[in-house]
C-alpha cells in the first residue's frame, strides 16, 4: 500500500528542495567571487611585474642614452675646453705681464666653464636626477642637449617642477619623451619642435608638437614598434596616449597622467587628425 503524503510532508520536501537550490547557488556564486578575485589578482600581479620590468628597462634605456651624451660631450665640449687650458697655460709668457695677464683672464674663463660643463653634465648622470631635481627640469636639460644636435629649434613651455609625481612614473614618462623626440629626429625632418608640460586639476599633461612631415596613420597598424612601445607604457603607468598625425602637417603626441591616483584613469587611446 501507498503511504498517503501529507500536505505538511510536501511542505517540507519542497522547503528542503528550495534550500538545496539556494545553498548549490551561493557555493555557486561564491566560487565565481573568489574565481574572479583570483583572476584579478592574478592580473595585478603580472601588471606590477610588467611595469617593474619596463621601469628596469627605462632606467637602463637611459642609462644607455646618457653614456652616449657623456661620450659625446668628452669629446666635443669638455675635451677641446681642457685642450685650450693646456695652450694657454704652455704658451705662457711670464716675462711679458702684460699678455701673461691677458692670458691668465682667459685660462681662468676656459676654467669656469669647464667647471660649469661639469657640473651641468653630472646632472645627466643617471634616472636618479630625475628624483634630485624632478621631472621638469629633468626634461629641459634633455631639451638643452638636443639643442646642442643643432639639426633643429626646441622650445619648452609650462611648469617649472611637478609634485605628486610618482618617481618610477615619472622615469618611464621621461623615457617616452627620449623616445617621442628620437623618433622625431630620425624620422620626421622636423625643423622645430615644441615641448609643453602643464598641471591641471590633478593631471599632468605633456604634448611634443613637431612641424616634420608626419605619416598615414596606416603605419601605426603593427607596424610601428616604437609607437607600440609608447602605447604599453603609456598603459602601464596609467595614462591617456593620443598622438595626431597629418602628411605633411606634423605630429602631435599628448600623455595626459593622474597625478595621485586621484583624477579618473583615462582608456588608453590613438587618434589622428
Amino acid at each position: 500500500m501507498f503511504k498517503y503524503i501529507s500536505e505538511a510532508e510536501w511542505y517540507l520536501i519542497g522547503a528542503s528542495l528550495l534550500f538545496v537550490l539556494f545553498f548549490s547557488l551561493f557555493i555557486y556564486f561564491l566560487y565565481r567571487i573568489k574565481e574572479k578575485q583570483n583572476n584579478f589578482l592574478n592580473k595585478e600581479k603580472s601588471l606590477k611585474s610588467q611595469f617593474s620590468e619596463t621601469l628596469l628597462q627605462s632606467q637602463l634605456e637611459i642609462k644607455e642614452e646618457t653614456l652616449q651624451h657623456i661620450s659625446q660631450e668628452l669629446h666635443d665640449n669638455l675635451g677641446q675646453v681642457a685642450s685650450l687650458i693646456k695652450i694657454h697655460l704652455n704658451t705662457l709668457q711670464l716675462h711679458d705681464t702684460a699678455k701673461a695677464a691677458e692670458k691668465i683672464d682667459d685660462t681662468k674663463e676656459l676654467v669656469r666653464q669647464l667647471i660649469f660643463d661639469i657640473k651641468s653634465l653630472s646632472l645627466s648622470l643617471g634616472t636618479n636626477k630625475i628624483q634630485q631635481i624632478g621631472l621638469a627640469k629633468a626634461l629641459r636639460l634633455e631639451i638643452q642637449r638636443l639643442k646642442k644636435l643643432e639639426q633643429f629649434t626646441i622650445s619648452y613651455s609650462g611648469v617649472e617642477e611637478v609634485s605628486g609625481l610618482n618617481a618610477d612614473k615619472a622615469i618611464i614618462l621621461y623615457r617616452m619623451f627620449q623616445e617621442i623626440c628620437n623618433n622625431i629626429i630620425k624620422h620626421s625632418k622636423a625643423k622645430h619642435i615644441h615641448v609643453l608640460l602643464t598641471v591641471s586639476n590633478n593631471l599632468l599633461t605633456l604634448v611634443v608638437h613637431d612641424d616634420g612631415i608626419g605619416f598615414d596613420p596606416a603605419l601605426l597598424e603593427g607596424n610601428g614598434s616604437g609607437l607600440d612601445n609608447l602605447r604599453n607604457r603609456a598603459q602601464l603607468i596609467k595614462s591617456n596616449l593620443t598622438i595626431a598625425s597629418t602628411p605633411d602637417k606634423g605630429t602631435t603626441i599628448s600623455i595626459i597622467l593622474p597625478l595621485n591616483h586621484v583624477a579618473p584613469e583615462p582608456d588608453n587611446k590613438v587618434s589622428f587628425s
